[in-house]
């Protein structure tokens, strides 16, 4: 069944890996994920994959094992080695490289004007300072998988900032967005996009009021600006369940929910993981 979904999802290469199938995209488009196979492993081995410096562990699933990559909006283009490497009892390695191309995806710019009070947040050391706290709970890892299915958007507001976006705020590029922005009156309940354990609840200055739920083996999906937050810190969440309320908090030029999706501390299109089952 995996093999048949995987095929059907991607454009697939595979090749033997001594007696291992592996399964893997031939091509991925910047800032998008994408998922890599391994059928009948050995057993009691561990495996990781190395692409464009980092280090990504392979989790069991069904009949193999398999790990989740995530690219970025901005990610140079070209080839890239994928190295498997495979960790036998007693320390006996093998290692397998294999290529995938990085090809463009058409990004739009945007401009807008923050006011005073806006803007005076928007410094590198805030959000530096800030970030760090939240990338903290990202970088730690969950080894289970607690997702299912699609993700939801976690509200029906049309989008009006796309993932990838260049962003230009009062007259100066800002840098690539990172998130799936949707329009959202203030008070709009706002719903956990798959089911995890929340690990940040908490009101900062630059991102407002914060949720990030870990979904399990590095996937976590992020929650800005919301003027009021239901979700408890530690607690598990359901899909659909509200974690709060949206809002103008932070550094936000209107009221609106900035949703973002993580892959082992990447930001990546949250979108496609509401059209496509991630395994």
């Amino acid at each position: 069944m995996i093999r048949a979904l995987l095929l059907s999802l991607l454009l697939l290469s595979n090749l033997a890996f001594a007696d291992i199938r592996l399964v893997y995209p031939a091509e991925v488009f910047q800032g998008r994920s994408f998922i890599v196979f391994i059928a009948s492993p050995e057993a009691n081995s561990q495996y990781w994959a190395q692409f464009d410096g980092k280090s990504i562990r392979f989790f069991p699933y069904e009949e193999g094992v398999r790990a989740i990559i995530g690219t970025l909006p901005e990610q140079k283009l070209g080839d890239y080695d994928l190295v498997i490497n495979k960790v036998a009892p007693r320390g006996r390695t093998e290692t397998q490289t294999v290529n995938i191309t990085v090809s463009h995806c058409l990004y739009p710019k945007v401009s807008f004007w923050l006011k005073p009070a806006k803007k005076k947040l928007l410094t590198p050391d805030l959000i530096a300072r800030e970030w760090a706290l939240i990338e903290a709970k990202i970088l730690e890892e969950t080894p289970y998988k607690l997702w299912g299915g699609l993700f939801l958007k976690p509200v029906p507001g049309i989008t009006t900032m796309t993932f990838g976006t260049r962003e230009y705020i009062n007259g100066r590029i800002s840098g690539r967005h990172r998130g799936q922005d949707f329009r959202a009156k203030p008070g709009t309940p706002i719903k956990a996009a798959n089911d995890g354990k929340v690990v940040v609840a908490e009101f900062f200055k630059s991102f407002g009021g914060t949720v990030v739920i870990d979904h399990g083996q590095g996937v976590h999906s992020l929650y800005f600006h919301l003027s009021k937050i239901q979700a408890k810190e530690g607690k598990a969440i359901g899909k659909g369940e509200v974690v709060g309320l949206s809002g103008n908090t932070g550094i936000s030029s209107g009221p609106h929910l900035h949703w973002g999706m993580s892959v082992h501390n990447v930001r990546v299109d949250p979108m496609q993981w509401v059209q496509t089952v991630m395994l």
